[in-house]
């Protein structure tokens, strides 16, 4: 029960900065929301929903929190979101069984895959044979256990998280022709060897990779082909 409580997380801030928090007139900047960038955190436990609501609206995420299934389940349905951070017991307990496939929170994590959300889970399960299985069904971005958690390390997942979205998000911006250029161009091809290949000219090439460059704000041949591998 200690071990899957919410950690006493307070960082204490320099004096110096305390005194300049309560002086008169002074404030501490609300951090910068990011147009689109919704998160959604499925947490029963108020403590452990409070920290992660915390911590993702300082990343400047706008959080929609809840605890329970039904909540959940309507606002995946009202609005879209690119980010979810899923508890996998919602009843409130610590006695948890992984084998359990009714858990709501694997209900939930299902809803979000199928709807192309990338997933963290922060959950109390540890045993590693249902981690690896999580990992392989629902594709999620990172699992991290309550025992272990550190607001550090998830404030490092969640921008891990977001920039391989982003990297997503772009090369689905791509024509079908600009992505097998850029296929082609990952495996070391020149200009010529890529025209020869799609039975195109030159010229049309150079007019692709020049979009290709434009769609994933890159400049160079190397930096397209980082992102076309996930490097």
């Amino acid at each position: 029960r200690i071990l899957v409580s919410p950690p006493n997380l307070t960082n204490p801030l320099p004096a110096s900065v305390t005194k300049a928090s309560a002086s008169p007139g002074r404030f501490q900047p609300a951090p910068i929301r990011l147009p689109g960038q919704k998160a959604l955190v499925v947490e029963d436990d108020a403590g452990w929903r409070n920290i992660l609501e915390e911590l993702l609206s300082e990343a400047g995420f706008q959080v929609r929190a809840c605890a329970s299934f039904g909540n959940a389940h309507g606002y995946l349905r009202k609005e879209k979101f690119t980010l979810a951070v899923l508890d996998l017991s919602l009843s409130g307990t610590n006695n948890y069984n992984a084998s359990d496939p009714d858990l709501d929170g694997y209900q939930l994590l299902a809803n979000a895959h199928d709807e192309g959300i990338a997933t963290i889970v922060v959950s109390g399960i540890a045993e590693p044979e249902e981690i690896e299985r999580i990992y392989s069904e629902y594709s999620i971005a990172a699992y991290i256990e309550k025992q272990t958690f550190d607001r550090a390390m998830f404030r490092r997942v969640v921008e891990e998280t977001r920039a391989a979205n982003k990297s997503r998000d772009e090369l689905g911006a791509l024509t079908e022709r600009e992505r097998e250029v850029l296929d082609l161009l990952a495996q070391g091809l020149t200009n010529k060897e890529i025209a020869e290949k799609l039975v195109i000219t030159t010229n049309t090439v150079k007019r692709h990779l020049k979009a290709i460059f434009e769609k994933l704000d890159v400049h160079t041949r190397s930096a397209a082909t980082a992102r076309a591998t996930g490097r």
